[in-house]
């Protein structure tokens, strides 16, 4: 079984069949196949009258680092996992689908990865940090 969007409640299901078993109760998701999936779904003839599901910004290499990708649900999308005992581990892209995951018995496990994060301060906007004008 794969993904499927209700576009009329904009919830997006994912069966515990789509997932790889890694053990266990432990369960994986790779969000890059999902959003490759849910891309699929969005331009189908269904789908293609519908907003987006999600903003997609793919890997990028600085200074010899590559950065990961990030995979954003969209437009008021909420993500549905079949409900059960298990666990799911977020794999392929940091994410924000714990955010916008309807809850019920499964536990989601997101592995995001920061990186260099942007600080606003009171100075930002008014003159250099450095003192320069």
């Amino acid at each position: 079984m794969s993904v499927s969007v209700d576009w009329g409640t904009k919830v997006i299901s994912i069966p515990q069949s789509y997932l790889t078993p890694k053990g266990g109760s432990v369960y994986e998701m790779d969000v890059d196949t999902f959003r490759l999936d849910l891309k699929s779904l969005e331009t189908s003839e269904e789908g293609m009258i519908f907003p987006d599901t999600h903003k997609h910004n793919t890997e990028v290499v600085l200074g010899g680092i590559t950065y990961a990708r990030f995979i954003e649900i969209i437009n008021g999308y909420t993500v549905t996992f079949e409900d059960g005992q298990y666990i799911v581990n977020l794999v392929g892209a940091n994410n924000n689908i714990l955010d916008v995951a309807n809850l019920n018995q499964v536990s989601i496990r997101p592995s995001n990865s920061a990186g260099l994060i942007t600080v606003a301060t009171a100075q930002q906007g008014k003159q250099p940090l450095d003192g320069t004008i």
